[in-house]
């Protein structure tokens, strides 16, 4: 089953600057390292509850090759949050019951990543065939200790306070659509609502006018991401000149943050 939200994929042009505009809005980034494919590499932002910001970067932009995700044409309308990653605890039987019910599936097909110091990292992908944009989530379920994927400890205390994703916009033209595919994707097909949570994170689908940005230069998918923050201070968004566009709040502490 699904267990949490893993990650979000943001994807820059160029790795060192996006780095540098996160570490000034107070996030401490960890060197990622270069994906198996040898076309992207990353820096991860990793939080408390488990969960990171992935900032990836083709390695050479005077190569067209893309890579399976199609990431490469988001490029060209600036990158920022282009998709998301739902963990789960077993990826055949998930694939196996999204096939059942309908959905095109890719997958599971292994991937893999070699940090800075060598070590190396195995995990499983599927990819969920769309007709628009990154609605639902690739999944994945890792092969190695997820430790060794996600640092936590020193890594994921951040100047600014930052310990959470808690809330995921999902920007779409077809509401009803999705809402079914949302509910089919967590188990509940007799489901109601525009929201599902994956582990401490609310996914809400958002509407054409409240998205409209996002749907005009790019294509629907994830939209605005609230975190939580062991520091006081009421709700505010970061600069989006440094956050390359993604559009990132800071929400009020919840009990037992």
């Amino acid at each position: 089953m699904l267990t949490r939200l893993d990650h979000l994929v943001i994807l820059t042009s160029q790795l060192d600057r996006a780095v540098r505009g996160y570490e000034e809005l107070g996030f401490a980034v960890t060197p990622g390292g270069e994906h198996a494919d040898g076309l992207t590499h990353n820096a991860l932002i990793p939080f408390r509850d488990g969960s990171y910001l992935e900032l990836v970067a083709f390695v050479g932009l005077e190569d067209s090759r893309d890579n399976i995700w199609g990431w490469r044409r988001f490029l060209s309308c600036g990158g920022g949050l282009i998709d998301y990653c739902a963990a789960s605890d077993d990826l055949r039987a998930d694939a196996g019951r999204l096939r059942d019910v309908g959905f095109k599936v890719d997958g599971p097909t292994e991937g893999g990543r070699r940090r800075p110091d060598g070590t190396e990292m195995l995990w499983l992908i599927v990819r969920i065939r769309q007709e628009e944009g990154r609605i639902l989530p690739f999944l994945i379920e890792d092969l190695t200790p997820r430790e060794l994927r996600v640092p936590g400890g020193p890594a994921a205390e951040h100047p600014n306070g930052a310990i959470g994703i808690r809330s995921l916009q999902i920007a779409t033209s077809h509401a009803e659509r999705t809402v079914r595919a949302f509910a089919t994707l967590a188990g509940s097909p007799d489901r109601r609502g525009t929201s599902l949570r994956l582990g401490e994170c609310t996914l809400s689908l958002v509407t054409p006018e409240a998205s409209r940005q996002r749907l005009h230069t790019t294509c629907p998918g994830p939209f605005a991401v609230g975190l939580a923050t062991a520091v006081a201070g009421g709700p505010r968004e970061l600069d989006r000149r440094l956050s390359e566009g993604v559009r990132i709040r800071f929400l009020e502490p919840a009990a037992g943050d």
